[in-house]
């Protein structure tokens, strides 16, 4: 009895000192070790599913909250462009190369208009940048690819300021069907639903039982 206590007291113990911030320091370097070594290193475009949310159509291949990658400082994100996106504002320093489509951005007012095969840098201001996307191409939507450099973003102040919602984004995600089909299709999932994804889902339920 008296030995299992000692054991019982040892095990709080190392529960406790697990806790200390010193020792996390250990856990979670050895966290991001263990997901180099063994995460998911091939992301397949067509497993992943489309969501749509105010600031417009995106699928992600890499976010700060994605898990088992095995990388954890990057976001990387592909943008499909039916009509506009939102506008918000944030801090440059990432690039987006555009890979389908004809259209333009309006950097702080500024319109760049690009097609497949350029490359936008979102430049690095006090303040950051306001930006919004048009697509102009008539037979089909625009898409682009976008990275993003986690650390950087954090230490340029993490700041981000919704300034115009995509129009009419509540209704388009009840209709997506998250396929490749650019929302003019269904197609079936078949894989385990992602957390990020079930927001998407979530909201599209909610926007289809309010709009009836």
């Amino acid at each position: 009895m008296a030995e299992r206590e000692q054991v019982r007291l040892r095990e709080r113990d190392r529960t406790e000192e697990d806790r200390h911030p010193y020792e996390v320091f250990f856990s979670t370097f050895k966290e991001r070790r263990d997901l180099a070594n063994n995460g998911q290193v091939v992301i397949k475009g067509k497993d992943l599913p489309w969501q749509q949310s105010r600031q417009g159509r995106s699928k992600y291949f890499l976010h700060m909250k994605a898990k088992n990658r095995a990388v954890q400082d990057w976001m990387l994100f592909q943008k499909d462009i039916q009509t506009e996106s939102g506008a918000h504002t944030h801090q440059g320093g990432l690039v987006i190369y555009v890979t389908r489509g004809a259209g333009y951005s309006v950097f702080d007012g500024v319109e760049y208009h690009w097609k497949p095969g350029d490359l936008l840098i979102l430049p690095v201001k006090p303040g950051g940048v306001e930006h919004q996307h048009f697509n102009y191409d008539d037979t089909q939507s625009s898409q682009w690819i976008a990275f993003i450099y986690i650390p950087f973003l954090f230490q340029t102040g993490s700041m981000l300021a919704q300034v115009k919602e995509q129009s009419n984004w509540r209704e388009m995600a009840a209709k997506d069907p998250g396929d490749d089909g650019a929302g003019a299709e269904a197609g079936g999932d078949g894989a385990e639903e992602d957390p990020i994804a079930a927001v998407t889902r979530i909201i599209g339920e909610r926007a289809g039982g309010d709009g009836g």
